[in-house]
């Protein structure tokens, strides 16, 4: 097949993708109140309080039980008869300490209980990463619950997490991509005559769509398709080489993050690979005995995280305690902060997300590297009276 015709292609989408772009901005589709606040990446704040209110059945919603009662049909699997009149919705529940096994206590992102004690329990996953026996401590605290996983794609936990339990049995896989937007369409049509309700919902769905690469607009979408369907060979011609463009991009900013870190005195190993999990980018001085500076995909090449990473295994090389606290009490650590990561933040959009083309926009225009050299700056500037 001839060079021109992939761009050929590449052009008519452009032209799909600039016109809707227009046709967003005299509508007003990409005000979103959620992204302007920049709560898009934060779990507590925005996506398990938002969830939670909707499930609350005395919420400001001012819809009773409604919302309960659709996420119950939709979510659960065990059968639990569930009151919902007289349900109670927690965020960050704290079910104790964790103990030496690490197989009881935590903290829970959502819980919802009846007066019967039926509980629904739900570890939010948007991009935090696994903990260590975290589903197992909470089926041990509610071996009866319908306890929910959810990711942004559905994902299944690590064993790191979930040990010897199953899927569909002691708990179930879902998603913000399809189920927790399923759900929420759903709610829309329940409060479509009460506008700011309405509109609420709207935005998160919209913030969704967003996170999870999703169109919003859906004649651009069935358009998109049609293209695609009478270009169906250079479709995935072009598809199967986006992987080795952004590699080879990746490698060049990487080489490029290594330099403009040497040349300010610090060591940089760039390890990003997706096609692994934990990938990242280590920030090194001979003098640090215990920690690096790390800027770590939780999720393949998504939920970028950085921040203070302990140089192995914590339970094989534990740092002194008193260095532990300290790092840990620094200024806009996480609350969810752990033996591997005493301290840690997320990377604000676009720069969190490397499945999306506005983050390699900013690799390309050299703004991911300064915001990186940027927040390492940060890090050792608020460390400057800690030996690390």
């Amino acid at each position: 097949m001839e060079l021109h015709r992939y761009k050929n292609l590449l052009d008519q989408v452009n032209a799909i993708n600039t016109r809707y772009k227009k046709i967003d901005e005299l509508t007003g589709e990409n005000f979103n109140v959620f992204r302007i606040l920049k709560l898009e990446s934060s779990e507590v704040r925005m996506h398990s309080a938002f969830i939670a209110e909707l499930l609350n059945p005395k919420g400001s919603h001012g819809q009773k039980e409604i919302f309960l009662e659709l996420f119950i049909k939709s979510f659960c699997f065990k059968n639990n008869p569930i009151d919902t009149f007289s349900c109670k919705v927690k965020v960050e529940e704290d079910i104790g300490r964790i103990n030496i096994d690490r197989t009881q206590g935590g903290r829970i992102d959502i819980i919802v209980t009846d007066k019967h004690n039926h509980q629904i329990v739900i570890e939010n996953k948007i991009y935090a990463g696994d903990q260590e026996h975290q589903l197992t401590r909470y089926f041990n605290y509610s071996t009866k619950a319908d306890i929910i996983y959810l990711t942004l794609d559905g994902k299944l936990p690590s064993d790191y997490s979930s040990g010897d339990m199953i899927n569909g049995e002691h708990y179930k896989c879902s998603s913000y991509k399809h189920d927790i937007l399923n759900w929420l369409e759903l709610c829309r049509k329940e409060v479509a005559v009460y506008p700011i309700v309405r509109e609420a919902i709207t935005h998160y769905i919209n913030l969704i769509k967003y996170l999870t690469n999703q169109t919003q607009n859906r004649n651009m979408q069935e358009e998109l398709i049609d293209l695609l369907k009478s270009n169906l060979e250079a479709s995935f011609t072009i598809y199967d080489n986006l992987d080795n463009a952004c590699d080879k991009l990746s490698k060049k900013f990487g080489e490029g993050l290594e330099k403009e870190f040497e040349s300010i005195g610090l060591s940089c190993g760039y390890g990003v690979n997706f096609d692994k999990n934990y990938t990242g980018i280590w920030i090194k001085r001979p003098e640090w005995k215990y920690v690096h500076i790390g800027f770590q995909f939780q999720s393949y090449a998504k939920e970028l995280i950085y921040g203070f990473i302990t140089k192995k295994n914590p339970s094989q090389f534990s740092i002194p305690i008193e260095l532990r606290n300290k790092i840990k009490a620094l200024p806009n650590n996480t609350p969810k902060n752990n033996d591997w990561w005493p301290w840690y933040s997320r990377m604000e959009d676009p720069f969190n997300n490397w499945d999306k083309f506005q983050a390699w926009e900013t690799i390309i225009d050299g703004k991911m590297k300064s915001t990186i050299i940027e927040k390492t700056r940060y890090l050792i500037d608020l460390t400057k009276d800690i030996e690390l």
